[in-house]
Order: C-alpha cells, then structure tokens, then sequence
C-alpha cells in the first residue's frame, strides 16, 4: 500500500465517522502517522485499523472511573473500538496505542504486553511508550504515565529508535526480543516496573492514599530505578546523568500527575521526593555502583 492509498484510508474513515469527528481532529492522525514516519517505524496496524475503527459516540469518562481527571479515554484493541477521548492531546495518545495493535492476531495484545495466567506483562512499559511517542509529537501534552514515558525515553538513548519496530508491528515477542542479550534485564526491568505502574493503578480504584499504597509505590518506585542503573552500567551510560534528570522530572509543578506521584512519596516512610532519590543513591552505591 503506498502513500496515496494510506491516505484515502484516513479519507474513508473520516466519512465513515462524519457525525463523530470534527475536521479540526484530522490533523491529530496525520500527526501521530508523521511522527512514526520521522522514525522510520512501521504504520501497517495505524493504516489498517483506522479504517475499520469503531468510535464509542456515548462514551462518558465517567461512567469508566468515576471522577477520576487522570483518564480521559480508553482504546478496546480486542474489537478495535474507540472511546473518544475529551481533547487532541488525549486522541494523539490513544491513536498511538492505534498504531501498536495488529488486530488481525485475535489473540495478540497491545505493543509490548504478554498474556500471563495472572494479569498481563508489560502494561506499564506500553503506556510508556505511547506516552513518549505522545510527547514527541505534541509540545502542550502533559504526560499521563510520567515515570513510565521517562523509562521509555531512556530506552531510547541507549538503543536508538529502531528498538520501537516491533511494538509498532503488535508483536511483543519479536519486540523484547530484538533487545538480544539484554533481554532478559530488560524483562526485569518491565517486571519491576509493572509493580509500580500496578500500585499506582491501585490508588486510583482505591480513590484515597493511604501509608500500605504510598511505601509501596516508593518501594516499587526505588526497585525499578536501581535496576535500570544496573542497566545503565552494563550499557557503560551515565547513571548520574540518568537520576540527574530523573529528579528532574519528579520536579515539575505543573503536571497533575507528577503532583500526584509526589503526594503519595510525601506520604511514605520515605517523606518526600528527596528521600526517594536519596535512598536510590544508597541502595546503588551498595550495589558497587559509581554515581
């Protein structure tokens, strides 16, 4: 299919869902297919399920988690169903996970998540991945999934953008696969984080913090962190650099849910997001780590 056949797909879908969508939310999917071209990774799933996607035009956040602000849409990859998001910005990050879905693998799940007989593996680093690529291609997205997004993007230095092809193609398998001798660090790694992203989850369901919530979130937080230095180092990158810009990052005060992340340390044995850092600086130079 070539690009003019691409884009008579995104015509056709824009006439299916006429009453659903306004003309100004065309430009979102050009953007989020641009941005996939700029890095050479693949848009098969993006072309293939815009055409049949189903749009949910009586979706009502509401009614999915109640007054939660952090949530403003939900794709269905199962039946390649969209739940209109409530602005672009969320739409961009929707269609990302769009673009990860090969629909026709009935039993496949989104970019880099695994079937397991308990939950799935990899959700964190799938949100992750979305978030990043949303970033990339909106300056006034305000990330959903901070911690994760900023993992992604460091996955990013250390392997380049090609590190991406097979979570685009939906294939999760081939996508750890191609990280070749550090795959299985890099499984840990995903495992750790899927207990921090699964911990944050549970705040939201539970709706209040709470101390067992807010030191397991810290602890699950630190875990991940020291593993990926560990990484780092294996890498022979610059951890220093990496908890530099870390601290960084949990630094913002304009993002709801860093504020968040931040309120639920403040909470935690470890009292605030300085002692966080401050204790993955130990655990690390216990480890034999240099920072």
């Amino acid at each position: 299919m070539d690009l003019f056949d691409k884009m008579q797909n995104i015509n056709k879908f824009y006439r299916i869902n006429k009453k659903t969508h306004s003309i100004d939310e065309k430009k979102e999917f050009s953007k989020v297919r641009s941005t996939l071209a700029k890095y050479n990774l693949p848009t098969r799933c993006f072309d293939d399920n815009l055409v049949n996607l189903i749009i949910n035009e009586d979706y009502d956040k509401s009614s999915i988690n109640g007054s939660n602000p952090y949530i403003a849409g939900f794709y269905y990859y199962k039946t390649n169903t969209l739940n209109m998001p409530s602005n672009n910005d969320d739409l961009i990050h929707e269609l990302f996970h769009i673009a990860s879905n090969d629909f026709e693998k009935k039993d496949n799940l989104l970019g880099c998540e695994i079937k397991r007989t308990h939950g799935k593996f990899g959700t964190s680093l799938n949100e992750g991945i979305v978030d990043y690529f949303t970033l990339l291609t909106s300056d006034s997205y305000k990330s959903k999934y901070a911690v994760e997004s900023f993992f992604a993007s460091y996955i990013s230095k250390i392997y380049g953008m090609d590190i991406f092809k097979e979570f685009f193609n939906g294939n999760a398998i081939d996508f750890y696969s191609s990280f070749k001798q550090d795959e299985v660090f890099i499984r840990n790694i995903v495992s750790l984080l899927d207990k921090y992203h699964s911990k944050i989850q549970s705040f939201y369901n539970n709706g209040k913090i709470t101390i067992e919530i807010s030191d397991s979130v810290s602890d699950a937080f630190i875990d991940c962190v020291c593993e990926f230095i560990k990484l780092l180092e294996l890498k022979k990158e610059d951890e220093s650099e990496f908890l530099n810009s870390l601290s960084s990052l949990l630094s913002v005060e304009d993002n709801n849910y860093i504020n968040l992340i931040n309120g639920l340390f403040s909470f935690s044995e470890y009292k605030s997001r300085e002692k966080v850092i401050s204790v993955i600086k130990e655990e690390v130079d216990m480890e034999g780590f240099n920072l």
